[in-house]
């Protein structure tokens, strides 16, 4: 069985003169030995330098999406939230996209159930494709101006309590101890060391 590195997103854009090290996609003709709700197994013979093969494995787990919703008076949506298992934290609105939604699909649900919202645009911010072992892919969409519906229809699982917050409180609560979506303080971060990339997100949430 393989081993890959621990877990990496696989870089848009790679460092000038840097090789990537975006592992590869599950094999075609990958066999699938397990489906469960969030992840799928997969094996397949992989040659070896010798000339042998033996039996490679990886996990696919299925998409997710982060959105970074905005209303028309220029604050951003961010959950305070309690789930069984994983405890109390904060969080930008998302989930999982469900087999046989697509990314867009599952950004207005998780707006509905979350917020009772609909989004008055959306932009697809980031595709992230992590590859390792376990392959996933994350879609980050830019829900400009939402507006409310509904009642939120929120599952058995969760507790959640939507907050509005600017643009500067938001890159507070992103650094912050309790921030669930890490990847996200990550890049924000780097964005601070990048002149004008904070602006060019301002103007893509609130355009």
């Amino acid at each position: 069985m393989a081993h890959g590195n621990p877990l990496r997103p696989t870089p848009h854009q790679p460092l000038e003169g840097l090789p990537s090290l975006a592992m590869p996609e599950i094999p075609q003709h990958a066999r699938r030995v397990f489906q469960g709700i969030l992840f799928d197994v997969y094996q397949w013979e992989q040659a070896l330098f010798d000339g042998s093969s033996t039996t490679f494995e990886a996990v696919r787990r299925v998409p997710t999406v982060q959105i970074l919703a905005t209303t028309s008076d220029d604050r951003l949506i961010l959950l305070r939230e309690q789930q069984p298992f994983v405890g109390s934290f904060v969080a930008v609105p998302g989930g999982r996209v469900e087999r046989g939604k697509t990314p867009e699909e599952a950004v207005r649900q998780e707006l509905l159930e979350e917020l009772g919202m609909e989004p008055g645009e959306l932009l697809l911010w980031q595709e992230r494709r992590f590859s390792t072992s376990l392959q996933w892919v994350s879609y980050d969409y830019i829900a400009r101006r939402c507006v409310q519906v509904q009642e939120p229809e929120q599952e058995p699982g969760e507790r959640i309590e939507p907050f509005f917050v600017s643009f500067e409180e938001f890159l507070e609560r992103v650094e912050g101890p309790g921030f669930r979506n890490r990847d996200l303080t990550e890049r924000l971060f780097r964005m601070r060391y990048t002149a004008g990339e904070l602006d060019r997100l301002r103007n893509l949430l609130f355009a």
